[in-house]
């Protein structure tokens, strides 16, 4: 099999997997709180539902809202494509990607935000509002743990990054755990998990992710549940990437590592959505500053043992 075949694989993986994956995220909650629940296909039968219904527009509102969500899906699209999958080479890879990558999500956002404020609605601009303050403090900590292990390769491409660390010694296990753990909080916080947010809420003054889209639909609605449920599973993949150098297999052994990552991060996303309680937004700072503080100091622990 050919390196690029190997890379469309890998991508079409992530577009047609994300799904799936909060299936069974949903399936494990529903376990865990003794009811049946949906099965783990469910959220494809929504995302066909919804495609199906009509798509409706605010008056009011500008093409801004028109264009938003095609440029959020296609920018999530993008970052998937620059994802390290299993020992596959990315679609998307160059010097520089990593920068490229935290920007072009950081793009998506910025489209979802100034959209929900441009239908003028006061709920929507909350929403809108905490969406803009909390990338402020996530962002951090994707560059003091990708951006570590980047600092620590000599390379500035995601591929590259992952591919040619060197894993030998305790130290990077304690690296990983460590950065698995930073990646967690900011998979929550990116995409709108509990206990940053509740994906399940229907009270607009407590939302973020979901008061932001309240007035989308048909199409729009589509792209973007799809899209946030591609960018939790472009997560999970970071969460598997980080083991690659430790365990150094590839081809189908790095394949099932990919698939035993997705199950651990469903069950453990799954069980913290269970036995938590959403936090109070003024402490979301402080619950974000905390993955931050230990990827600094995870980098410094690390360089200072060389």
């Amino acid at each position: 099999m050919t390196d690029f075949l190997k890379s469309c694989l890998a991508f079409a993986s992530v577009l047609v997997l994300a799904p799936l994956l909060s299936g069974v995220i949903n399936k494990l909650k529903a376990y865990f709180t003794g009811r049946q629940g949906a099965p783990v296909f469910q959220p494809y039968f929504e995302l066909f539902r919804i495609i199906k219904k009509e798509t409706i527009n605010a008056s009011h509102s500008s093409f801004i809202s028109r264009i938003s969500p095609p440029v959020n899906l296609a920018c999530t699209v993008i970052a998937a494509a620059m994802v390290p999958v299993a020992s596959a080479r990315p679609l998307i890879s160059f010097e520089g990607d990593i920068i490229f990558f935290a920007y072009v999500l950081g793009l998506s956002r910025f489209f979802q935000i100034i959209a929900a404020m441009d239908i003028g609605s006061s709920f929507e601009g909350m929403g809108a509002s905490r969406e803009s303050l909390f990338s402020i403090f996530a962002e951090p900590i994707f560059f003091f743990t990708a951006g570590a292990l980047a600092f620590i390769s000599g390379n500035t491409s995601l591929y590259k990054i992952f591919s040619s660390v060197n894993a030998s010694g305790a130290v990077y296990f304690v690296f990983v755990i460590v950065s698995s753990i930073s990646f967690f909080v900011l998979s929550v916080a990116e995409c709108s998990r509990m206990p940053v947010d509740d994906p399940n809420t229907h009270l607009e003054l407590t939302m973020i992710h979901e008061v932001m889209i309240l007035d989308n639909s048909g199409a729009d609605l589509f792209m973007y549940q799809y899209s946030s449920q591609i960018k939790l599973f472009i997560f999970m993949a970071f969460e598997a990437a980080f083991l690659m150098p430790l365990l150094k297999i590839s081809g189908m052994g790095a394949v099932l590592i990919v698939f035993l990552t997705a199950v651990i991060f469903a069950f453990v996303l799954a069980a913290v959505e269970t036995i938590t309680g959403r936090i109070k937004i003024r402490e979301v700072p402080q619950y974000l500053l905390f993955a931050t503080a230990i990827g600094i100091l995870n980098l410094l622990i690390f360089v200072l043992t060389k």
